[in-house]
Order: structure tokens, then sequence, then C-alpha cells
């Protein structure tokens, strides 16, 4: 075995140990507006569901690389307004996705840019993308700065489904959901290989 300190490692390479890692990780294509009302979309690979009732999802956003900008438009969108949607990326969008996780300047419209549609939502003010087959209306609980990257807690207020997606005992068909998932690097993974569930054994005080 080889043993890494991630804390005397340099951060580059402690990220791509951890990244490498902690996969597949599911990937929220963060749509928000700012004060002024630009739109904004970009994908994030930290991102998980934080609470069950009621329910709320977690982003983590890191810094920009942009000269000049401390912050991801992402990040300052949602300081300023509260809101944002979750659009949750399906196979036919993985392109569009990556090409909105370019660092672009602000008052570019990375729905213009990634060549997707806006689409209205019913209680926040920016928009989902209209292809996404599950996109999720949020609003900020909590935000909190841990290291380099903030933490964003937020309610799902309404999740909008494509066709086909939800069951009547509201479980996700997956195959027709064909959600991406980040890999380490920059590689995806889209294939759904579905493996049931051994039994879980009741529990056994003598054994």
């Amino acid at each position: 075995m080889t043993s890494f300190d991630l804390g005397t490692l340099d951060p580059g390479d402690a990220y791509k140990l951890i990244t490498g890692v902690v996969q597949p990780r599911p990937i929220a294509w963060v749509s928000t507006l700012s004060s002024s009302g630009r739109r904004n979309l970009a994908p994030f690979s930290f991102f998980t569901i934080a609470s069950r009732a009621p329910v709320m999802l977690f982003l983590s956003i890191g810094e920009t690389s942009r000269p000049g900008h401390g912050q991801k438009d992402t990040l300052s969108n949602v300081l300023a307004t509260g809101e944002l949607v979750v659009n949750i990326v399906s196979e036919p969008l993985l392109e569009s996705m990556v090409r909105s996780s370019a660092e672009v300047p602000a008052e570019i419209d990375e729905f213009d840019y990634a060549g997707v549609e806006a689409a209205a939502c019913d209680v926040v003010a920016p928009p989902r993308v209209a292809q996404a087959r599950v996109a999720l209306e949020c609003r900020t609980e909590e935000t909190r700065r841990w290291g380099s990257d903030t933490g964003v807690l937020a309610r799902v207020l309404r999740m909008h489904t494509a066709d086909g997606i939800v069951d009547e005992r509201f479980h996700i068909d997956s195959a027709a959901l064909r959600p991406v998932a980040r890999l380490a690097g920059a590689t995806y993974s889209v294939e759904q290989v579905m493996i049931p569930s051994p039994p879980v054994p009741d529990w056994d005080p003598v054994a």
C-alpha cells in the first residue's frame, strides 16, 4: 500500500487524487440569474443530496480561474438572488454541458453559448434548460466557505420531468434518464449497468 499525506501535497495533486477516488459523481448543471437578469449556466460535479425531508441538495463551488474574478458567476448569482435551478445532464446534453464549463466572460449568456434553450420556471426566476429531462427549482438555505470552496445548501421546491421518466410509484427510470456522471479528469460515464443489490441480512446478535 502507498500512503499520501493530503495535508502536505500540492493542492492540485490532492485534487487529482480525491476526484479520481470519489467517482462517479453526479453533475449539477446549474442555471442562475445575476441581479441584473443576465443568464448563467455552468456544471458542477461536487454535488449530492443533503436532506430527505425537506429535500435539500448540497453543491460545492470552487474559485474561478478568470483573471480579476474571485468568484464564479454561479456563486455570485446565488449569493445575490438566493435562487438556482439544478438541471440533470442526460447523454444527449453532454457536449452542451462541457461547452458551458468554459471560463467565458461574465457578459456571455451560457445558454446561447452552449446551444440550449431556456424554459421558464414556476417559482424561481432563473430559467431551466428546456432539453433537460429533469430540472429542480431550488432556493438557497445556507452558504458557507470551506477552504477553497463555498458550500451551497439549497431546498428543492419543484421538480420538472420529461414524459416517461417517472412511473406511478414515483420511481425514476434511469434507462430513460441516461444521467451523465463525472469520472476522473476530463472523462464521463453514461452507461447504466444495473446490478441487483444482495439481500440485507437481519441482525443476529448471536452471530
